[in-house]
Formats: C-alpha cells, sequence, structure tokens
C-alpha cells in the first residue's frame, strides 16, 4: 500500500511538472498549466492592487516579485452589483474585490508569434468579470478560440462603476492634471501596455494585436479608437453590439458630487475623498447601482469622460475629424438585441411599453411614422414591436452612424454585420437573437452551455461557430475577415450599406439592415450624416462611385452619382492588362477570372473614377 501511494504521488509530481509552464512577465515569473492543449495561464497581475490609498488613482505599475506565481484560477471580480439579464431589478447579487486587476491568457504555441485578441468584458462598466457564467458556462473562456483559431487570446478585467469612473473635485485636486474619472479606462489602457511589453513571451505577436468587445466591452473598444493614449497598442478592432460613448465631464462631476454627499456631507472635498477611501466599503459603493439595462433600455450610468487627457471629445467628432486610431474594423449587432428582457410579457403590456416609448422619445410630427414601423394593434404584433423599438435606435441605427463615421475617414477597411441566429433548442427561438447571444459562438462555448450540450447542440449551432470563430480570426490574422471556404463578406461603404448576416447559411448578399427604420431614428436624433475628411468616400447623400461586394466571389456591380448616365467601364487585372471593357454596364462577372487584386476605371465625358475589388473564391 505504501509503496502504491509513494509511486501514485510521484506520477502526480511528475504530471504536474510535465504540465506546468513558467513564463517570464515584467514583474516576475508565473507558472501556467496544460488545458488540453491549450497553455493556460488565469489571473495574471497587469497593475497594483487599487486598493486604500490608490483607489481612485491612475493604474500604477505593480510590485516585482521573485517566486512564481501560480496562475491556475480565475482572479476574483471588480466588485459589483450583478444583475441577471431578464430578472427583475430587485434580483441582485453583491460580490467582488478591489484587487482585481488581473488577466488570463490562453495559447496553443508559447514558442511561436501568432495574432493576439483581447477581449473587454460587458456589463454596462458596472459589472461582469472575464470569468462570467452565462447558461451554465464561463462564456469568455478562451480555450476553445485559441485552440481552434490558432491564436493568443487574452481577457481582461477593470474597474467597474463608481470606483473605475468617478468625477469629483477631491479627487481634481490630487491629479497633476486637474481631473479625475476614466480609472476604468486607463486599466484597459495599461492591460493593453502589459500585452505589448509581455505577451511574446506567450507566443503572441505584439504587433498583430485585435481587441473586440460587447455591450459595454464594445463601447470601450470604440472608445479606445479615439484616445491618443492607445496609439499603437491594437491593430484591429471588433465592436459586438455597442458603439463609443463618452459623457460630458461636468455633467459626470455633478454626479460624483451628489454620490459623495450622500456619504459624508461636510468637510473639505479631499476629507470627503480621504473619507471615502479609509471608512466606506466596496459593497456601500455598489449597493448603489442600477441595473444597466433596466427596461429594456441599456444605460451607461457610470461612464468615461472627456479630460482632455484621456479623451479630447466625443467619439462622432473624433471621427469626423480623422484623428484617431484608424485599424480595421468589424461592428454589428444582433437582431433582436432586447428580446431577452420581454420573455413572459403579455401584449397588452408590450403595446402600453410601445406608446409610452413613442410619446416620451419621439418628436410629435414623427410619432405617426414611428406607429408604422412599431404598430401596436392587432397586439398580436406589439411584442415584436417592442422588442424593435427597443432594439433599432440603441443598436441597429447606432451602429449605422458608427460604420459610416469611420468608413468614411479612414483607408483601412469596416466590416459591418448582422447576427440573427436563434438558439435550436425547444423554445429558444422565442428568445431572438438577444443582446449577448454571438459570445457564445465567437468563443466556441454554446457547446458547453446548460442548454447547449450534448445532444442539445445542434448543426445549426455548429455551422454558426465555425462561421464567427473563422471570420473573427481571419480578421485577426489579416484584418480581412474572408477566408476560403466561407460566403465573400462584402466591405462596408456608406453608400450601400452591405454586410454579412450571421447565421448557419450566410451568403453575404445583403445590403441596407433595417434602412427605413434606421433613417427614422436619425431624424428622431437629427443626425445628418458623416462627411469625409480622408476622400476616401463621400457622404451617404452624396452617392459616390462605388464598387461592390467588394471582395467578390465573382459577380460586381457599379453604383455611381446619379447624374452619370453614359460612361464607359475599364476592369484591369494586376499586371495592368485589360480584362473587360463596356459601355453602360453596372454589372460585370468576374468568375473567370483569377483570384486576385483588380482595377475598375470608369471614364463619363468630364470624370473619371477609379476603385479597386478583391476577387476570391
Amino acid at each position: 500500500m505504501k509503496k502504491y501511494l509513494i509511486l501514485t504521488t510521484i506520477c502526480f509530481l511528475f504530471t504536474n511538472l510535465v504540465e506546468s509552464q513558467t513564463v517570464p512577465t515584467q514583474y516576475g515569473p508565473i507558472i501556467g498549466h496544460m488545458n488540453g492543449s491549450v497553455y493556460e495561464f488565469l489571473g495574471i497581475p497587469y497593475a497594483a492592487p487599487p486598493v486604500d490609498t490608490l483607489r481612485w488613482k491612475p493604474s500604477m505599475a505593480h510590485e516585482n516579485w521573485l517566486t512564481p506565481i501560480i496562475a491556475d484560477s480565475f482572479p476574483p471580480v471588480c466588485p459589483q452589483k450583478r444583475f441577471e439579464q431578464g430578472q427583475p431589478d430587485s434580483v441582485f447579487t453583491l460580490e467582488g474585490d478591489e484587487d482585481c486587476l488581473y488577466l488570463n491568457v490562453w495559447s496553443p504555441d508559447i514558442s511561436s508569434s501568432l495574432p493576439v485578441m483581447v477581449f473587454i468584458h460587458g456589463g454596462g462598466n458596472q459589472q461582469g468579470s472575464t470569468s462570467q457564467l452565462t447558461g451554465g458556462t464561463e462564456i469568455y473562456h478562451g480555450k476553445n478560440l485559441a485552440q481552434r483559431g490558432n491564436v493568443v487570446v487574452v481577457t481582461i478585467e477593470y474597474r467597474l462603476g463608481v470606483l473605475g469612473y468617478l468625477v469629483h473635485p477631491g479627487l481634481e485636486i490630487e491629479n497633476p492634471n486637474g481631473i479625475s474619472g476614466n480609472y476604468g479606462v486607463m486599466d484597459q489602457i495599461f492591460a493593453l501596455q502589459w500585452v505589448q511589453n509581455n505577451i511574446s513571451n506567450f507566443g503572441g505577436n505584439p504587433n498583430n494585436v485585435t481587441i473586440f468587445g460587447e455591450s459595454a466591452g464594445g463601447v470601450n473598444v470604440g472608445n479606445l479608437l479615439t484616445t491618443p493614449l492607445a496609439d499603437g497598442l491594437f491593430h484591429k478592432a471588433i465592436i459586438e453590439s455597442a458603439v463609443p460613448m463618452i459623457n460630458d465631464y461636468n455633467d459626470s462631476k455633478t454626479k460624483g458630487i451628489d454620490f459623495v454627499d450622500d456619504f459624508i456631507s461636510t468637510g473639505t472635498d479631499a476629507e470627503k475623498i480621504a473619507f471615502m477611501r479609509d471608512s466606506v466599503i466596496p459593497d456601500s459603493i455598489t449597493i448603489n447601482m442600477k441595473n444597466p439595462l433596466s427596461g429594456g433600455i441599456a444605460q451607461m450610468n457610470w461612464q468615461p469622460v472627456i479630460d482632455n487627457y484621456v479623451f479630447d471629445d466625443y467619439p462622432e467628432i473624433v471621427f469626423q475629424s480623422g484623428n484617431f486610431n484608424k485599424v480595421p474594423l468589424i461592428i454589428g449587432s444582433n437582431s433582436e438585441e432586447m428580446a431577452f428582457g420581454t420573455i413572459g410579457y403579455p401584449n397588452a403590456l408590450c403595446a402600453l411599453m410601445v406608446d409610452s416609448i413613442i410619446n416620451y422619445s419621439v418628436p410629435i410630427n414623427l410619432q405617426p411614422t414611428a406607429y408604422l414601423y412599431y404598430p401596436i394593434t392587432p397586439l398580436s404584433v406589439a411584442k415584436n414591436s417592442l422588442i424593435g423599438i427597443l432594439t433599432d435606435p440603441q443598436f441597429t441605427a447606432t451602429t449605422r452612424r458608427t460604420a459610416q463615421c469611420v468608413s468614411l475617414n479612414q483607408t483601412e477597411p469596416v466590416w459591418r454585420y448582422f447576427f440573427t441566429h436563434k438558439h435550436t433548442f425547444p423554445g429558444g427561438a422565442d428568445m431572438g437573437s438577444y443582446h449577448g447571444m454571438e459570445l457564445f459562438y465567437v468563443f466556441n462555448t454554446w457547446e458547453n452551455a446548460t442548454l447547449g450540450t450534448g445532444f442539445l447542440f445542434k448543426p445549426a449551432d455548429d455551422s454558426v461557430q465555425q462561421v464567427m470563430l473563422n471570420y473573427w480570426v481571419n480578421f485577426a490574422y489579416t484584418g480581412d475577415p474572408n477566408v476560403s471556404g466561407l460566403p465573400v463578406w462584402p466591405q462596408y461603404q456608406s453608400a450601400t450599406d452591405c454586410y454579412m448576416e450571421i447565421k448557419a447559411t450566410p451568403d453575404g448578399s445583403q445590403c441596407g439592415i433595417r434602412t427605413a427604420q434606421s433613417d427614422f431614428w436619425d431624424d428622431v436624433v437629427e443626425f445628418t450624416g458623416c462627411t469625409t475628411s480622408v476622400g476616401v468616400e463621400n457622404a451617404i447623400n452624396n452617392k459616390p462611385f462605388i464598387c461592390y461586394p467588394n471582395p467578390t466571389n465573382g459577380i460586381i456591380k457599379i453604383d455611381l452619382p446619379e447624374n452619370v448616365v453614359d460612361f464607359e467601364l475599364s476592369v484591369y487585372n494586376s499586371f495592368g492588362q485589360k480584362v473587360h471593357f463596356s459601355k453602360n454596364a453596372i454589372q460585370y462577372d468576374l468568375t473567370k477570372q483569377c483570384n486576385g487584386l483588380y482595377f475598375i476605371e470608369v471614364r463619363t465625358k468630364g470624370e473619371i473614377f477609379k476603385g479597386k475589388i478583391i476577387k476570391t473564391e
């Protein structure tokens, strides 16, 4: 028996030794482990714990260590009041630890130099974590994405809510720039700097980093496009179900003053902040948070601000100026973002809510049009109208605005998607393509979810997860999601609004997502469109010369200004050889031509239009 125990112990120690992996970082060594064929490192410190006197201070370097840290479990979540999507606001959990500035790494090969995909989780910038359980699984677990995509996956945690975004005069006086707030953003930037300094030790290429995020994580990705502090820290970006969003500094300061005064209303501003640091525990701070998806309205209760240090202006103004971090961009949304929150609502209540939203948010002169797009009679259509009126103004229309503004002001490509897949388990389709659903398929974790495992995991689910993983990964590799074996995803152009519909059988042939509804919501908010600052293409209301879809698998179409009626079309291959010539033809078939780059030239009596297009399988 003793021999057996000794042998068992030796085998156990040998197995752990073989499966563990020590990797150096800028602060000290860490020990990870193997999860199947993937190297897994969970809970790597990337900054000093923002506790005690470091609460509400910019991110700072961690102290060095000599003894290796065992990185084998997810880090604690940042302090938060966690609500569950689809549950009443009264159902919540207080959890978290301020010592939460950690990240996780999954690598299929630590001796390689692979593309890096850094994920920023959502949750309204006030809840969520890298270990988040959704549907009975760790939805952001990076093993499958790293292994199947052959990429290095990083997930990060950052300060949330008041702890991440408080603006207060007591904090301004201790800052050399006389500002406060944006602590959570500085954490994200600090984590990306850590990636630049360390990811090569994990098999990642610091010169090929893609940031991606959903909901508030997507907001953060969009915001990072606009801050000079993130310049050079990433090379591609993916925004899922979100657009960049930054708040007014003074409005946030007023809110911050009121928040602190609820705890201590006497003393100087400095004394109030000292009290908040010394005497108020995180749970007492987070208990006051509101549900970021209350009533189907996505609310950024605490968010980044224009401080003239991290952020200089509102995103749309920064995009319009052309002075932002220009990288290839994927941006998209889901077809029924807010469906999850309407489960169980009776039709009469849905009709009442639609009526209330229209009367509250739509100008009187536009309200008749609103009822045309979101009817409440007969009552049987009211639920779909409620889902639509919660989804379109918050996600569909705003995504189009951002895609337009970015594509008009950079030469790097933009790609738009629309996720329409529905769950395949019995009753799953009734949930629609809800907010955050696509993440199961990006990370390939739906197969581990309670309602997606085993016989519940259908061929359609497998198709969607393969489609998303391959598009997302190829984008991380090249800046172009298109890959052999999948339908051609057309590059976004503001005039055509072509996109990829993400479903079990995508084809990439669609242009215009709920165009009439998006136009309507643009009218509601008086959005007149962006213009170009770099001459890439003209604004949507002044249609340019466009070839689409681009890339193409054969058929190309020409879109010209309305005043052009007589023209000559020439197509040249990359060697300068003319492969086609026609007059007044708005369509040409490249099917018989070799794959590669082609140049398009359109001549009219007074102008020459030129473009280029990529032909793939």
